[in-house]
């Protein structure tokens, strides 16, 4: 069992986020599906991002307000970076004061940010990156994350509490004690259930850092916003236990109302 702690999946490229917590502040995602119809009406960087998405693309937006060097640079070093990667990015730059494209300004809260900043944002909407004043090739690869890390990085950026169970061999059940957790009423809303097969292809990176072990048996990472690890477990963990956990954790759950929560 862990005490609560820094998550690891941040210390690279995350951390930049999670410290600039005004970028995270009015987060929010769009089904594909109310997307298609309403992608006559967004903006170039809008329409660039949800094209991106539905090709499950990242998106890189770089922000800025002044033509500088700083800018060029950043502009220069996506622009060599990934017009080789058509296939599996867009990038789009923002000039801050452009009056179309305050709706994703405001979205992603960049207004007051130094500049030049650009987000790396992955086809579920996480931002998997956010890199300010300056990019290179390694800042840029390391924005491109798992599945199952993207899926975390976006709960906890919802401020939502992550219950990532991580299984054998294409076990997707989810434990008895993660299910009655979720079944609380004041915790129900608030907590995203995220399963991962332990040998699925592109997440063994993501389960080192989260230091995983390896085991035949099923694990349990409890995470919250925004981004704190609350602890590891078994698959026989309790629901009393992961409660416990998260009131011993006080503040540090990142969720309004779950420090007091009266299950």
């Amino acid at each position: 069992m862990m005490t609560p702690s820094i998550l690891r999946l941040f210390k690279v490229n995350g951390i930049r986020l999670l410290a600039a917590g005004t970028l995270l502040s009015s987060l929010t995602t769009v089904s594909m599906a109310e997307e298609v119809p309403r992608v006559a009406a967004l903006s170039r960087a809008e329409s660039s991002r949800a094209t991106a998405s539905q090709q499950n693309k990242y998106t890189f937006i770089m922000f800025y307000k002044d033509q500088d060097d700083a800018t060029k640079s950043m502009w220069n070093t996506l622009s060599q970076n990934l017009n080789g990667k058509k296939e599996t990015t867009s990038f789009v730059a923002v000039n801050t004061n452009d009056p179309k494209e305050q709706k994703i300004i405001e979205e992603y809260g960049v207004s007051r940010a130094p500049m030049p900043l650009t987000l790396a944002v992955a086809p579920n909407g996480a931002i998997t990156g956010s890199f300010v004043k300056q990019i290179n090739d390694d800042y840029i690869q390391q924005a491109f994350v798992s599945p199952t890390k993207a899926r975390c990085m976006l709960n906890l950026q919802s401020r939502k509490m992550v219950l990532l169970c991580v299984n054998p061999g294409g076990n997707t059940s989810v434990p008895a004690g993660v299910q009655a957790f979720k079944a609380v009423p004041c915790y129900k809303d608030v907590v995203e259930v995220v399963t991962v097969d332990r040998s699925a292809p592109g997440e063994g990176d993501f389960l080192k850092e989260l230091e995983v072990p390896a085991s035949q048996e099923s694990s349990i990472v409890f995470m919250a916003p925004p981004g704190v690890m609350i602890g590891q477990y078994s698959g026989q963990v309790t629901s009393q236990q992961l409660i416990a956990e998260l009131k011993k954790a006080g503040k540090s759950c990142g969720v309004e109302g779950c420090k007091h929560c009266k299950e």
